[in-house]
């Protein structure tokens, strides 16, 4: 139970945190003078770097006369100043005396993984953002307040830039740094990201979890969820006994130093380990909705990531369910304030926000809208500019506009632009696939043959590679060891057992030549442009384009 102090210091940060809440509130009512102070703020970080010497930033004083300066840029075009403030120059991209906390990692669009400066600015402004998401979800679920939260996060330090700069989740180094009194309500203890398992890590959670009054679960992807509640129902006796005897089990957790920290949180506990057996008893199984007083949970529920919802009230119950908002390594953009839509207002104060159309994505010179000029309906890629020294960075996530609060856009996250696939937040490239199947056969001795990769939501979901070819048995273990070193993320999913592995489809000869036919006729272009995809993006399209049977 908590204590009288932690009860008078909750209202207190709950006051605060409510001013916090009214006063992005009252930003929203004058987004163009806010957007215009954050330009401000993002350009005099960068002021007198080598990128600001390279683009004439120093000279910048308006929004149009920093969109004429400075080109819409990929990651891999800001890569070379971002390689050598990894290296340690950090002046190559910020002015000098900006300290660098870390880089948070995301995969890119090629082999190498992402790296984004974390400036003391980014962090308080990144924090901020779940600050008034949280207190916006707290004001409407009061319920959940001084109770457990169940949170999976990620190591912020699981690997060093050449100059000995932490490199991993930025939301590990959120978990670290937040407020005693904060961290208290958290199952999860920073030790748990040490571990190198998913399976250990689940387990972790969950065992410290089944003896807290948890009030939700957040975590980003809902395949998270289904995983972490699979691990109560299949370690229901382990979590038991351990609850039981104050214990820890080895074998879940084989790392001596991470067992050593977890058992300084726990106790032998008899009468919590009845009331889980009597729920065993009770149920047939150990699961979250039988064994916690849920509220709500939240996770994303936008593009792909909604096949996973329905599945979620089989363990954890008929909850309601917030979506965490857009955001990602590079910052936030979104954030929702309502149950049940994976629509958010956009966080103006977060970074300069820039909206390609779609339809001009790809184009040699695409131009922007403002958000006090995005139209409702249409659909954009977001460009960001912010204080990880990210400039006119197209972040290639599309987004609709759904409403507006406050004057202000209300959007829902889509999809990746371009041939990126993403079921579990993976963002696998089409690049990646080629190259996977490249690697694969040069593997196999085999030479290059015609192939299209499809996602497939199964259980777990996974990709399919269809081809006329006949393969050897052994072609999709290579080929799937090839993507896992394409791509981290995809590699993380599959460890952790969110991906399953890859299937080969084998098609009927003269499948890929109608389908080139059928695509070039209903896009009327000409033959010696036509390209065919090697990805598609959405689940089982494979099977509605690729027909093996008669035309």
């Amino acid at each position: 139970m908590p204590t009288l102090l932690e009860r008078l210091a909750a209202r207190l940060a709950y006051y605060h945190a409510g001013h916090t809440y009214r006063s992005f509130v009252r930003t929203l009512r004058r987004t163009h003078a806010v957007q215009k102070s954050v330009l401000r703020a993002a350009l005099n970080q960068l002021r007198g770097s080598d990128f600001s010497r390279h683009f004439n930033l120093d000279r910048v004083r308006t929004v149009d006369e920093f969109r004429r300066a400075v080109p819409i840029m990929t990651y891999d075009d800001h890569w070379p100043w971002i390689e050598r403030v990894a290296g340690g120059e950090t002046h190559a991209l910020f002015r000098r005396g900006t300290p660098l906390i870390m880089f948070a990692t995301s995969s890119g669009t090629t082999a190498r993984q992402k790296l984004v400066p974390v400036t003391p600015t980014f962090v308080r402004e990144y924090r901020r953002g779940w600050n008034t998401f949280g207190l916006k979800l707290f004001s409407d679920h009061p319920q959940a307040v001084l109770r457990a939260i169940l949170q999976s996060t990620g190591r912020y330090d699981s690997s060093r830039s050449p100059s000995g700069i932490p490199c991993g989740a930025i939301t590990g180094l959120l978990a670290r740094t937040q407020k005693r009194i904060v961290r208290r309500f958290y199952v999860g203890k920073p030790e748990i990201a040490n571990l190198e398992s998913p399976q250990s890590r689940y387990y972790a959670l969950m065992r410290l979890g089944a003896e807290r009054d948890v009030a939700f679960a957040i975590t980003a992807n809902p395949a998270t969820l289904i995983q972490l509640a699979r691990t109560m129902e299949t370690r229901a006796a382990v979590i038991i006994r351990d609850i039981r005897d104050g214990t820890i089990d080895a074998d879940l957790v084989p790392d001596d130093a991470v067992r050593a920290a977890l058992l300084e949180y726990v106790q032998p506990n008899p009468a919590r380990a009845r009331e889980l057996e009597s729920i065993v008893d009770r149920c047939g199984n150990l699961r979250p909705r039988d064994v916690w007083r849920l509220t709500f949970l939240a996770c994303w529920t936008g593009g792909s990531m909604g096949h996973y919802l329905p599945r979620l009230p089989e363990y954890w119950g008929t909850l309601p369910i917030r979506d965490i908002g857009l955001l990602a390594s590079e910052g936030r953009i979104s954030i929702p304030l309502a149950d049940e839509s994976p629509a958010g207002v956009l966080d103006i104060r977060s970074g300069f926000l820039e909206f390609m159309p779609l339809e001009e994505w790809g184009a040699g010179s695409p131009s922007t809208r403002l958000p006090h000029e995005l139209e409702p309906g249409r659909r954009y890629v977001v460009v960001l500019t912010n204080f990880s020294g990210l400039c006119r960075y197209r972040l290639d996530d599309v987004v609709r506009v759904v409403d507006r609060f406050e004057g202000v856009p209300v959007v829902e996250f889509l999809h990746r632009a371009g041939r990126v696939s993403s079921l579990t937040g993976e963002k696998l490239t089409e690049n990646q696939v080629v190259e996977a199947v490249r690697l694969a056969c040069r593997a196999r001795e085999l030479a290059t043959f015609d192939f299209i990769a499809c996602p497939v939501w199964s259980d777990p979901p996974s990709y399919r590679l269809n081809t006329e070819l006949s393969l050897p048995q052994d072609f999709a273990t290579h080929l799937d060891t090839a993507l896992r070193d394409q791509n981290a993320e995809y590699a993380d999913r599959r460890t952790s057992g969110r991906l399953g592995p890859v299937t080969v489809r084998h098609l009927a000869a003269g499948t890929l030549a109608r389908f080139d036919s059928q695509l070039l006729e209903s896009r009327g272009g000409a033959a010696e442009q036509y390209k065919r995809p090697c990805l598609f993006t959405a689940p089982g399209e494979d099977v509605d384009k690729l027909r093996t049977g008669p035309p």
